[in-house]
């Protein structure tokens, strides 16, 4: 252990407790060194030293199990280096996992870890693939409204693996066994016991739950693994029949093969490929096939094919079933069909669905047409519908109890519905709902579904500044700080556990950069949009895992961590430095106040100075703060349709900043919506631009904080990018018409002073850094210790 015996031998006076726990580490005495370490390891995210410190000295005591979450932390965070995976390696392979060891210490090794290769050395060889052949049916189904193993009832505490690390697209996917082992072994710490994927992922990956699960055989992760499918018009095709379908199912069989360890899958673009060996179907729990399917495609699919029904060997579509539920009653036949005659197994089937399409109706829910129909009769200047595919939220449906087992059919079928709190906008506005919507709905949703199995697949908040959807009982689509976020998913747990539910699946594992959300996305450079981290947007900040800029500032109004940062302005009585990340911009100052900061990022703006016309305007006091931006800049118009009460936000497009003057950086979640019965529902807004102060706790973050006032009048200030309109910070790119242009950097002005000039490098591989936020311990401390 160099680096740990280099920091022991040298005796750095960090924390004297850390300090303390070296020097007995040094003696061998291992229970001192987790007494010390024991207040350094309660919080949310503890020094990378006194975790490995502590997982070593677990390790040498024999307390394997701590050991191993001790060592996932590191590794599952990608800290700790070639030291935490040797670490990890030691304790599977002490544990009985040789093969777990295997893929810990190989990392290790390639990362420079050469003690590692002598442990590699006396493993015993890897154990020859084995031969496929017919198997006994795993013991799952899906039935009574719960899903058994055995005949045993197992309520669903799940996680939706999205995988895909910042700088990376979702299809870019991790190779690294052991780093899906370590998240799979924290996942499994936290209390889960279900994982899901949507896609086919590499042959790492099943490896990795394989091992997991033969270490653990009493508390395995179940999968419910998904079958992926793009809209067939995004693909070229013209139906969802014919060659469509065939595709469609040639991805379900290879999804299959790999499942039971028998697929070689070539390199093809947008998907996993390699030798899928490992055979994980004694714990596939479920086979979820297709996505959020989109209205106007199912709807075009019922005008294409009217009275398509379908009667299969194992499935069949009821008298009453649409013809796309006969659709996917083959689909989800043939697949059954095809794994019952390869390997002789069958499990639990189910398909995507969303609150879009559910079987219930919604008055305050109105189509465009109706809603249309009833403001023109008003007298609202309104536009009629545009002509092509529309997204409707409730006039197209998909019924899950429309498809059943065929007469002595083995096969069980369970309803899968992605829900969240926030929407559609009858989840806001339906005032049967209330007083507690999300609750009520399930109940809905559980009383339409007779005995089926209902799975909340996907569920949860995120940790985003940026507000996308606005809930009238404060379950907002973003707006928490982190723990915000872990108290309120929390909650969401608790109802669906408390409805009795077969269960449900967080979304998600990880923070993933890449994600886009309808309000903040059409100021972003889309090709980039995987190398920052756009804390204005709610899909990019669900995680477990907070994926962040690494080494970034603690919202704390300190300067100890400024203190290699250079001064761009110091004079008698203020200073400023500015610092950019891939998350923020950020400032400190200290002089009088208020504050006012002018910012030029692209050509035009007001005209403050010679030679500088800004585009934003920030002014910050001990009363409060507000971003204002130049209102020919800010990219929405207030517009109405002729009547009092009908005002709303027109998206103008790409824009040019004006002369002036500054106007506050208004949103706009909730648009107006009119109600089948005439019921208007006003929109909300709200003014992004306004800044709250506040601090990070210890560990963790509160996005919700923009600025904190520290001794002698120190203000340490932070602004997302978005906010300043800057479309790829990663290559220095601003929102501009009629495209974002290359920008050097930004000018800044205080009153008083010459016009600065700050910039920053550009970066191809984000610098980024991952860590457990609260909703992980808010989550482990409901799960633990459940049935």
């Amino acid at each position: 252990m160099p680096l740990l015996g280099l920091l022991v031998a040298l005796g750095l006076a960090w924390a004297s407790p850390l300090e303390e726990a070296r020097a007995l580490y040094q003696k061998g005495e291992m229970e001192g060194v987790l007494s010390q370490l024991n207040p350094l390891l309660g919080g949310y995210d503890p020094e990378e030293e006194a975790l490995l410190l502590a997982g070593f000295a677990q390790y040498r005591l024999g307390r394997l199990e701590e050991a191993l979450f001790t060592f996932s932390r590191l590794v599952g965070t990608l800290k700790g280096g070639g030291e935490a995976l040797y670490g990890f390696g030691l304790t599977l392979r002490a544990l009985g996992d040789p093969e777990g060891a295997r893929a810990a210490l190989d990392w290790a090794l390639r990362q420079g870890y050469r003690e590692a290769d002598t442990i590699l050395q006396s493993l015993p060889p890897p154990p020859p693939p084995a031969p496929k052949a017919r198997k006994t049916p795993p013991p799952f189904r899906a039935a009574e409204g719960r899903f058994w193993v055995g005949d045993k009832p197992l309520q669903v505490r799940g996680v939706n693996l999205g995988v895909a690390l910042p700088g990376r697209f979702p299809a870019e996917f991790v190779e690294e066994e052991a780093l899906y082992r370590a998240w799979l072994e924290l996942l499994s710490a936290m209390g889960a016991n279900a994982v899901r994927t949507y896609t086919l992922l590499p042959p790492s990956f099943y490896r990795a739950l394989h091992h997991h699960n033969r270490l653990h055989k009493d508390r395995p992760l179940y999968l419910f693994q998904g079958v992926w499918t793009e809209l067939p018009e995004e693909e070229g095709y013209g139906d969802w029949e014919g060659p469509f379908l065939e595709k469609f199912l040639l991805e379900g069989r290879e999804v299959l093969d790999a499942l039971h360890g028998n697929l070689s899958r070539p390199p093809r673009p947008g998907h996993a490929h390699g030798e899928h060996t490992a055979d994980v179907s004694p714990w596939v729990l479920g086979l979820l096939v297709g996505r959020e399917f989109e209205p106007y495609s199912v709807e075009v699919y019922h005008g294409r094919h009217p009275g398509r029904t379908y009667r299969g060997r194992f499935l069949e579509a009821a008298p009453n079933a649409s013809p796309f539920e006969a659709y996917l009653a083959e689909v989800l036949d043939r697949l059954a069909t095809y794994e019952w005659e390869a390997y002789g197994t069958l499990r639990p089937l189910g398909f995507v669905n969303w609150p879009t399409l559910d079987p219930l109706h919604w008055p305050s829910e109105a189509s465009h047409q109706e809603e249309y129909t009833l403001r023109r009769a008003r007298g609202e200047k309104v536009e009629p519908p545009r002509p092509g595919p529309l997204h409707e939220e409730d006039t197209v449906t998909l019924d899950p109890t429309h498809l059943k087992p065929t007469p002595g059919s083995p096969v069980s079928l369970f309803a899968a519905y992605h829900v969240y709190p926030y929407y559609p906008d009858f989840l806001v506005n339906e005032r049967d709902l209330a007083p507690n919507r999300y609750r009520n709905y399930l109940a809905r949703l559980k009383a339409h579904r007779g005995g089926m199995p209902l799975l909340i697949a996907e569920f949860g908040l995120p940790s985003s500044r940026g507000i996308a959807h606005f809930h009238p009982e404060g379950l907002h689509h973003g707006g928490f700080s982190e723990e915000g976020q872990g108290e309120k998913v929390a909650g969401l747990w608790q109802e669906i556990a408390a409805l009795d539910l077969a269960g449900g699946m967080v979304f998600a594992l990880m923070d993933e950069w890449f994600k886009r959300n309808w309000l903040f996305m059409e100021w972003e450079a889309p090709s980039r949009d995987p190398f920052w981290h756009n804390i204005l947007d709610p899909e990019e900040n669900y995680g477990l895992l907070a994926a962040t800029a690494k080494g970034a500032f603690r919202l704390d109004g300190k300067a100890e961590e400024w203190e290699g940062v250079p001064f761009l302005l110091r004079e008698e009585g203020r200073f400023l430095k500015a610092y950019a990340d891939p998350e923020y911009l950020w400032l400190l100052y200290r002089g009088p106040l208020p504050l006012r900061l002018y910012l030029d990022t692209v050509p035009g703006g007001v005209p403050v100075v010679e030679g500088l016309g800004a585009e934003f305007l920030l002014e910050v006091s001990a009363q409060g703060g507000r971003l204002l931006v130049e209102q020919g800049y800010y990219p929405f118009q207030e517009l109405d349709h002729g009547l009092p009460g009908t005002e709303y936000l027109h998206f103008r497009g790409a824009t040019k900043p004006g002369n002036g003057p500054f106007v506050p950086f208004i949103l706009e979640p909730n648009r107006r919506r009119t109600g089948r019965d005439g019921t208007d529902y006003p929109r909300i807004v709200y003014e992004l631009g306004k800044l709250q102060p506040g601090r990070d706790p210890e560990g963790a973050r509160n996005p919700m904080a923009d600025y904190a006032l520290g001794e002698d009048g120190l203000w340490e200030i932070r602004i997302p990018w978005g906010m300043l309109l800057i479309a790829a910070p990663s290559r220095r790119l601003a929102w501009y018409a009629p495209e974002p242009i290359p920008i050097e950097g930004l000018r800044l002005l205080l009153p008083g002073a010459s016009p600065l000039s700050f910039t920053w490098p550009t970066w191809e591989e984000p610098a980024f850094a991952l860590r457990l936020k609260p909703l992980y311990f808010r989550l482990r401390a409901l799960w633990r210790g459940a049935p």
